[in-house]
């Protein structure tokens, strides 16, 4: 994986110090600077300071947590790129980060190499959401899916199996190959889980 210039600014703000230095200390190699706080008043004190490029934000943070510092940011640093980083999987917890047009959002369970994939997508200009987040936020077709998984293409596709058609039949509506039809199945099975079929048919029947 290639990282942007080292030039890249990053601060972490995440209270667990262990989690803090070990991210500190994977990202170091490869950035030109990246600062650390602990909590939410220091976030912004830092921010103020230093004008980072990018911010690992943790959700529970003390003094001010980090949904609060999101929308405040948002609104006096728009040109920051935020990534939460958090154990939080909750729909709404991830609604409610995502409604503040963050970059990224990353479990705290998952490998160090999807994190870095983030931020190499979000320091490119790309969004990206973790595969294991909440499938009720994955693929609800509201004002927070158009950032998250499922592309509109895919959701059109997975709409159309769900409805009974076959891929060659999907292919013909769509305007497109039947080998595109099936790379969208692929890509919808893949960030939803599921391996056929009746699993997406039965996901979509608990999401109702």
């Amino acid at each position: 994986m290639t990282l942007p210039a080292n030039s890249t600014q990053i601060l972490i703000a995440d209270d667990h110090r262990l989690f803090n230095d070990a991210i500190a200390g994977l990202l170091r190699s490869s950035f030109h600077s990246v600062q650390q706080v602990f909590d939410g008043n220091s976030l912004l004190f830092s921010v103020q300071k230093n004008m980072p490029d990018l911010l690992l934000l943790d959700i529970n943070l003390p003094k001010l947590n980090g949904i609060e510092i999101a929308s405040k940011l948002r609104k006096d640093y728009p040109d920051i790129k935020i990534i939460v980083v958090t154990m939080y999987n909750q729909a709404h917890v991830v609604e409610s980060a995502i409604a503040l047009n963050i970059e990224g959002y990353v479990l705290k369970d998952s490998p160090s190499q999807l994190l870095l994939e983030a931020i190499e997508k979000v320091l490119s200009g790309q969004k990206f959401f973790d595969p294991k987040l909440h499938k009720k936020v994955i693929i609800n077709d509201d004002a927070f899916t158009n950032q998250l998984l499922l592309t509109k293409r895919e959701r059109e596709v997975a709409e159309k199996l769900i409805a009974g058609k076959k891929a060659e039949t999907i292919a013909q509506e769509m305007g497109v190959g039947y080998e595109t039809v099936k790379s969208y199945r692929k890509n919808i099975y893949l960030k939803l889980g599921v391996n056929s079929l009746a699993e997406l048919i039965n996901l979509m029947r608990d999401l109702e």
